[in-house]
């Protein structure tokens, strides 16, 4: 099977959305080129976090493919804690627990949030129910940075070196992988060219 793993559009940056905004202008417009570019593909489901942002990235792609739109809320992002008001502050902060990720002790917590093993805990065990349906074909998942980081180091366990480093996960950037059960090999990595058309 193939599996299509997408972060959502860029968000509405305005702080009175909380944790949980929705898109933005140039968001929706990223949503909908996606549709537009995926929209010839094989897709027979596309899952997303309940979160407002992946879900409206997911809905147009789910309508444009003909594919059932599945919420699975435990897609969501990580519990960001006291850093969702992002600042320079809590910028220092996420830098020094990802470094604590990237050297293996992923236990670590964000302040007042999860660490990555909480997320995975969550994550894993709905990726395996869906990849492991053998009644459905091709799947697109529509998440979150942290979370698509999560899926892709289960999936593809040689890429754990390159953890919250060097994986590019731009809003609507397509990683394609191709495989069954826990193996699975990367064909496409974090492609946006169709938003070549969008202005920032």
């Amino acid at each position: 099977m193939r599996l299509l793993l997408i972060r959502h559009a860029e968000p509405d940056p305005r702080p009175d959305w909380g944790g949980d905004p929705p898109l933005s202008a140039t968001g929706r417009a990223q949503a909908a080129c996606l549709a537009e570019a995926l929209r010839d593909s094989a897709l027979e489901r596309v899952l997303c976090s309940a979160m407002k942002r992946a879900a409206e990235t997911a809905r147009p792609l789910a309508a444009a493919v003909g594919a059932p739109l599945v919420v699975e809320p435990e897609l969501k992002e990580i519990e960001m804690g006291t850093l969702w008001r992002w600042g320079h502050e809590e910028q220092r902060e996420w830098e020094r627990v990802e470094g604590e990720w990237r050297e293996g002790r992923t236990h670590v917590c964000l302040p007042e949030g999860e660490s990555l093993d909480e997320v995975a805990v969550r994550v894993r065990p709905v990726v395996a129910r869906h990849i492991g349906d053998r009644e459905v074909g091709d799947i697109a998942i529509v998440a979150h940075g942290v979370t698509n980081n999560v899926i892709l180091t289960t999936l593809c366990p040689h890429m754990l070196s390159s953890l919250g480093k060097d994986l590019a996960i731009s809003h609507t950037g397509i990683w394609e992988l191709e495989g069954s059960g826990s193996t699975f090999r990367i064909l496409r990595r974090n492609d946006t060219r169709h938003l070549a058309t969008v202005r920032d």
